[in-house]
């Protein structure tokens, strides 16, 4: 039995050898997979190498002149301007003010006194007047300058300083876009010029004839293309921005018309709105389509206290007083021909609405620019508040801060001092 275990175990391999021809199909298979992994290698290399080459080989592209960077907006969040010097203190800055934290952003460095200053409609823009350097040679002279968010500063009119200038209402943005427009009044009557803010191009529109005493000042349409004023009389002129052409608009209807007080466009061009003062006292307000038809009185017997177009053109709000004083009464038109809706009344301290008195403060109406609300603040008297009511009438007069009725307001800046 063992001779016979020894005899089988040397007959049995200790391992099974491949067939010849299965090893020479493997090494086939062995070898070609190696040369082809050598070929993709050898191609991938070539083909970088290549691609290299064609990059490098590649025709450079010709210099292109970079372009100018278009301005970017310098007004942001409703900012608000305002002036930090005090004119027995020193210098101080222009700045923009955000209305809801009250931090300031300097836009100009070191003015002796900012009079006014405006934001562009767009709010690319700050036009301010400040007194200029030809003052100091005797004759007191005041300067209209430009600024945008390169922060560099360029005067682009001077005048001599005269109340009107000082104030700002001998110079006007556009409604749209950013072009300004400068008043001046001579002996032979009012000229007309607009200003181009980039290059400082000056294009004159023409000159107003004396065409009645208490011309008031032109004011620009929202589409850019004419300026509309009046007379006394209650006439209404229209002036062709591009050609100077002059011509009536429309003659207002009623007797006892006075000197036109306020002539206010509608933001999206449609209407018109125009307080005409009366003999011997008292107002009488309008509203009219663009063209001068459709006129329609909407108070006869107006103490003025401030008008105000909503954000979207279709409602006129305005204001007056009431006896006994110590209320302004706020009512809303619609565009649409119905009568106007009183939708409350605002307390206003020490303020006395009548056209003899001495305390008769004025004031100033604006929406909120959702046009939910409507704001008012007295131009005199005394009065720590500023007042908002919602526009549907529904609840009270609420206080609110004066930065935000800024910059409801369009965020303008007026010195106190004038």
């Amino acid at each position: 039995m063992r001779q016979l275990l020894r005899g089988r175990a040397e007959d049995i391999p200790s391992f099974r050898e491949m067939p010849p021809r299965l090893k020479t199909r493997a090494r086939r298979r062995v070898a070609l997979t190696f040369g082809a992994a050598f070929v993709a290698v050898a191609v991938l290399v070539v083909g970088a190498f290549a691609g290299v080459d064609a990059i490098r080989s590649a025709p450079v592209p010709a210099d292109r002149p970079t372009p100018s960077p278009t301005p970017g907006v310098l007004r942001a969040d409703g900012d608000v301007l305002s002036f930090t010097g005090v004119p027995s203190e020193g210098p101080g800055d222009l700045v923009a003010v955000n209305p809801q934290t009250g931090e300031e952003r300097v836009l100009v460095e070191g003015l002796d006194l900012v009079s006014s200053a405006r934001w562009s409609a767009d709010g690319r823009w700050v036009a301010y007047m400040t007194p200029a350097p030809e003052s100091r040679g005797g004759i007191s002279r005041i300067g209209l300058w430009v600024v945008n968010a390169s922060q560099e500063p360029r005067r682009i009119a001077t005048e001599r300083l005269t109340q009107l200038a000082v104030d700002g209402s001998t110079w006007m943005w556009s409604s749209t876009g950013a072009d300004l427009a400068t008043i001046r009044w001579l002996d032979s009557g009012v000229t007309l010029s607009t200003i181009d803010p980039l290059t400082g191009e000056t294009t004159d529109v023409g000159s107003i004839p004396d065409v009645g005493d208490d011309t008031s000042v032109p004011v620009w349409s929202p589409d850019g293309t004419r300026f509309v004023f009046g007379a006394r009389g209650g006439a209404l002129y229209s002036i062709d921005v591009r050609t100077g052409e002059r011509s009536l608009l429309v003659q207002l209807p009623g007797e006892d018309l006075d000197s036109v007080d306020e002539i206010l466009w509608s933001p999206d061009g449609a209407h018109i709105a125009v307080m005409n003062d009366l003999v011997p006292g008292g107002g009488r307000l309008y509203v009219m389509d663009a063209d001068g038809s459709d006129v329609r009185v909407l108070d006869d017997e107006y103490d003025p206290a401030g008008l105000s177009w909503s954000p979207d053109g279709t409602r006129l709000a305005y204001a007056g007083g009431s006896r006994p004083a110590g209320k302004v009464r706020i009512w809303v038109a619609l565009m649409d021909g119905s009568a106007p809706d009183e939708i409350g009344s605002i307390p206003v301290a020490s303020c006395e609405f009548s056209w003899l008195s001495p305390h008769f403060c004025e004031g100033n109406l604006t929406w909120s620019p959702d046009g939910s609300r409507i704001a008012f603040r007295t131009d005199g008297g005394v009065s720590e508040l500023v007042w908002a009511i919602d526009a549907d009438g529904l609840g009270d007069a609420e206080p609110i801060d004066d930065l935000t009725y800024r910059s409801w307001d369009g965020g303008w800046y007026l010195c106190e001092c004038v």
